[in-house]
């Protein structure tokens, strides 16, 4: 007998994507990353970007068994409770707080269980952080990024221009996403993925030309050669693979993730697990090891979105047109169209050189209501964009 009958031949389970990357907004309505969204928008604003966490088996030397599937769990009488604990570092980092008990840092964990999963931080001394959604982790494994907010010190204070304040800050955060699961009341080994909640992608078609994925592998020197593994490894590294497709490998100040220059993470291979560490870890594998005692090494929560601008508005307003990637200045208004329009005007109907755009903290408080720039035979064309900019904020 071995898996999926029994776990007679399971080394360990591993949490896939690894690296999860989900994305906010004002929206109630969320899609889940690779699932068809049908559109991006829905109420006049752009959906929040949830992601979908896996559990696969492994054997001996990194050989993919399969998933373990929900089904599968309950023959094999499994349980699972998932948690997450996460963190919003970017004032933390400003102030040089330490790693380990920084007083600005806005952190929050919870499990599945209780509550509904739902993490909640706060920082004391901000008129308006008592409380601080950062997201809500479901019993089955589903990690739903928090709407968007900005938290400032003193209320009702302007968004700050690039490069943001220590007396503003955002929901954004990153963190570990992990599941407790049980059988005959002993744990199995699971090995925890990472969530990254962060900024919108407004133009989903379109990656980097070097992306996230490209600059993981080379800092973890991951060998393009390296055999592939069976299909059961094949099929979980694409989805670590599909997550970080979209992600932009500039880091100054970033979209998802800031690394190496002014940040806290100046060896980015030191907060990642390794095979010659971890003989549970596949030398093909990009995923990101938290600490479980300040002495360890790798990550604390927080740590990977720290350098990030604080509000993430405040990176909108210098960078439309700079991350191109997620961010373009100009949109065809149609496949036919041979003019372009600003994407980030404010008025639909304007679609000249001189359009008023987003141009301030508080204008791109109301980002989730432009159109989204989608790829149309071989265009980047405006879609989804149902009226001007409101005056409502967030």
């Amino acid at each position: 007998m071995a898996f999926p009958n029994d776990l007679s031949d399971v080394v360990v389970f591993k949490i896939h994507p690894a690296i999860g990357i989900a994305r906010l907004s004002a929206n109630d309505d969320y899609f889940i990353f690779g699932s068809d969204p049908g559109s991006y928008k829905s109420n006049n604003l752009m959906k929040r970007q949830a992601v979908q966490f896996r559990v696969f088996a492994y054997g001996d030397n990194h050989v993919g068994l399969g998933e373990l599937f929900p089904d599968l769990m309950d023959s094999l009488n499994i349980t699972a409770v998932w948690s997450a604990k996460v963190a919003n570092r970017k004032i933390a980092n400003q102030l040089q707080q330490p790693l380990a008990g920084a007083p600005s840092a806005i952190s929050a964990e919870a499990s599945s269980d209780t509550k509904g999963g739902r993490l909640t931080g706060s920082l004391p001394g901000f008129d308006e952080g008592g409380t601080i959604p950062l997201g809500q982790i479901t019993a089955d494994g589903v990690f739903i990024p928090p709407k968007t907010g900005v938290f400032r010190k003193t209320a009702g204070a302007d968004v700050p221009p690039f490069p943001g304040s220590a007396a503003v800050v955002d929901n954004t955060c990153d963190g570990m996403v992990t599941v407790r699961l049980m059988k005959a009341g002993k744990p199995l080994d699971v090995l925890p993925a990472c969530i990254v909640v962060c900024a919108h992608d407004f133009s989903p078609d379109v990656n980097a030309d070097r992306t996230l994925l490209d600059y993981l592998k080379e800092k973890l020197q991951i060998s393009p050669t390296a055999s592939p593994g069976n299909l059961h490894n094949q099929a979980a590294r694409a989805l670590d693979e599909a997550a970080l497709e979209p992600g932009t490998p500039r880091f100054f100040p970033g979209i998802e993730v800031s690394l190496e220059e002014n940040t806290e993470v100046h060896d980015v291979k030191g907060v990642f697990y390794q095979n010659s560490q971890d003989p549970r870890i596949d030398p093909r594998e990009m995923r990101v090891r938290y600490k479980s005692t300040p002495a360890d090494q790798g990550a604390v929560p927080g740590q990977l979105t720290s350098g990030l601008c604080s509000p993430w508005q405040s990176d909108y307003i210098a960078c439309v047109a700079f991350w191109t990637d997620h961010l373009p200045a100009e949109v065809f208004q149609g496949v036919s169209s041979s003019g372009s329009v600003m994407l980030f005007r404010k008025k639909a109907s304007d679609t000249s050189p001189s359009a008023e755009t987003l141009t301030t903290g508080n204008d791109f408080l109301k980002v989730d209501q432009i159109g989204v720039a989608r790829m149309r035979s071989g265009k980047l064309v405006e879609t989804e964009r149902t009226g001007d900019i409101g005056d409502g904020t967030v």
